[in-house]
């Protein structure tokens, strides 16, 4: 049951309570029924000789007026040429009933008569079916007349009324329930979706504040948080950048100082340090300055960025290639996805020496990849290796990888495009970093 929203489990759960009091209702009408006719008896013989008095001196065409004024709800008077349906002679009437509706009719031919038997389904808890006495009176003109238990017809109509309407109520306080439920959730999905767009981008405008006063009050309360948050991560960035600042005076200084070293190679040895520590705050600078950095989105002719991004790095002699590339077009952030395809050439260069580069269309989307066939990722790092810092390679050394990175920078600017990144095996041995891009809508 959990599967179903919250709205759909409480108009559930009214309907089965309406259709089980529905249940208990029916099942009362039912004993209340039985137990009425259980306690019906017949008339007394007075009243009966003096209904077929009256029928003998009414008219044929006036007896149906008679017999509407003397039918009720608990006995029923009606003529018969002989045994009415649904009854039978009694075999052995009791002498005592017979004797006394015999002399009390002035020796007219009086019969008893029961019910026949009949299949009908009765609850458990129901005492086994008696007889229901009818008597039937010989007229003067042959007919005869018939007293039996009442239909009860109107008591039963109004009950089953009654039921009815319950039923209607219950269905329409579902109906309601259900809806006044559903606003509620949609309040909650309201501040989910407002949570999922603050996640992916820390300036998204905050949610409205509107709906029921709980709902406000977690709206308020979420705004509240959000505007926290921004105010750290400025703070933070503010710090960043102060930092940066800072440090990038000091190396310029420290440049000078390495330009003043004697030695050649130990003055080569410090300018590569010092481009290192450059890159290094330019990776830190980007991962956290893309958090609160909207992308820019535009039509990009994925091709040709990749065939410039291959020749550059073949002119600086790594081998890096083109392999299958149809011409497609993404919306994307030209800049970003030029570092995101850069970052990944270079993972895929340092660790396997080589790389190739693929773009093509799969099924409804693009897919970027970036092909190597080195080692490939062990089980242990292929867990975490989105993280900052997190490196395949186990020692710190700049010679065997880069800063841990690269990755967590291609897998930040890919969420803020909408772009999926991910790892996976090459066929053969290796990895294949690949990135999924929507089709550019006209």
């Amino acid at each position: 049951m959990r599967r179903f929203g919250l709205a759909n489990r409480l108009a559930l759960t009214l309907v089965l309570i309406v259709a089980a009091l529905q249940a208990v209702s029916v099942l009362g009408l039912m004993r209340f029924q039985r137990m009425e006719q259980e306690d019906w008896r017949l008339p007394v013989p007075v009243r009966i000789a003096a209904a077929a008095e009256a029928l003998d001196h009414t008219p044929s065409a006036r007896r149906d007026d008679l017999l509407v004024a003397l039918n009720g709800d608990a006995t029923r008077f009606f003529i018969a040429e002989g045994i009415p349906d649904g009854y039978r002679l009694q075999g052995e009437p009791p002498p005592l009933v017979l004797h006394s509706y015999g002399a009390g009719l002035a020796a007219r031919d009086v019969r008893l008569l029961v019910p026949e038997e009949r299949r009908e389904f009765r609850p458990r808890f129901q005492r086994r079916k008696t007889a229901f006495y009818a008597v039937s009176v010989a007229l003067a003109d042959g007919q005869r007349l018939v007293v039996a238990p009442g239909l009860t017809q109107r008591r039963r109509g109004m009950a089953m009324a009654t039921l009815v309407f319950n039923l209607l109520v219950g269905l329409t306080a579902a109906v309601l329930v259900w809806r006044m439920t559903h606003r509620a959730t949609r309040d909650l999905q309201a501040i989910a979706d407002a949570s999922d767009r603050f996640a992916v981008d820390l300036a998204a405008p905050p949610m409205d504040e509107t709906g029921h006063a709980e709902a406000r009050r977690v709206a308020s309360a979420f705004n509240r948080m959000r505007a926290r948050i921004q105010a750290l991560m400025s703070e933070r960035m503010r710090m960043l950048a102060a930092a940066a600042h800072d440090l990038k005076t000091l190396m310029t200084r420290l440049r000078l100082r390495v330009a003043l070293i004697e030695d050649a190679d130990q003055r080569a040895r410090a300018d590569r340090d010092v481009a290192l520590m450059a890159t290094l705050i330019e990776d830190v600078l980007l991962v956290a300055r893309g958090e609160e950095r909207p992308a820019v989105l535009a039509p990009v002719e994925v091709a040709e960025l990749l065939t410039d991004l291959v020749r550059e790095r073949a002119a600086l002699g790594q081998a890096v290639t083109l392999g299958r590339l149809e011409p497609g077009r993404i919306q994307a952030d030209a800049v970003a996805l030029r570092r995101i395809v850069e970052n990944l050439i270079e993972n895929a260069v340092a660790y396997a020496g080589s790389a190739e580069v693929g773009f093509e269309r799969d099924d409804d989307r693009w897919r970027l990849a970036v092909i190597d066939h080195g080692p490939g990722l062990t089980r242990a790092f292929a867990a975490h290796a989105f993280e900052p810092f997190a490196r395949g390679e186990a020692s710190r050394s700049r010679e065997t990888g880069g800063s841990g990175l690269g990755l967590s920078i291609a897998r930040s600017l890919s969420q803020q495009m909408g772009a999926d990144v991910r790892l996976e095996t090459t066929p053969g041995g290796g990895v294949t970093a690949v990135v999924l891009f929507s089709p550019l809508r006209p």
